[in-house]
């Protein structure tokens, strides 16, 4: 069956944050059942740079926290389309990281 869930789609959600924050450093993923969270691990930002796909009842709520408030949100029905926005914000995410990080 492909992948109807997160947890299903943890491989897929791993290979995508090896490939795209390979180059970013202090960067971690936590990956649970029903969320995974992209976090940049900055001790000086008590709010800093996250992205994560929550499932919530029958949809997929998908934040990104550009290190100083909620950038952007997005609410998907489809799996598909959530790990679509989730990778487009990853992408935004390691970019600014790699721009504004010391």
């Amino acid at each position: 069956m492909i992948n109807t869930n997160i947890k299903n789609s943890h491989l897929r959600i791993e290979n995508l944050f090896k490939s795209i924050f390979t180059e970013v450093p202090n960067t971690s993923i936590t990956l649970n059942d029903e969320s995974v969270i992209i976090e940049h691990n900055d001790q000086s930002n008590p709010d800093a740079a996250s992205i994560e796909i929550i499932k919530l009842e029958e949809v997929y709520k998908v934040s990104y926290w550009d290190g100083y408030s909620l950038a952007e949100e997005e609410i998907e029905k489809d799996l598909n389309k959530a790990l679509k926005i989730f990778k487009r914000y990853s992408k935004k995410m390691a970019k600014n990281l790699v721009r504004f990080s010391n």
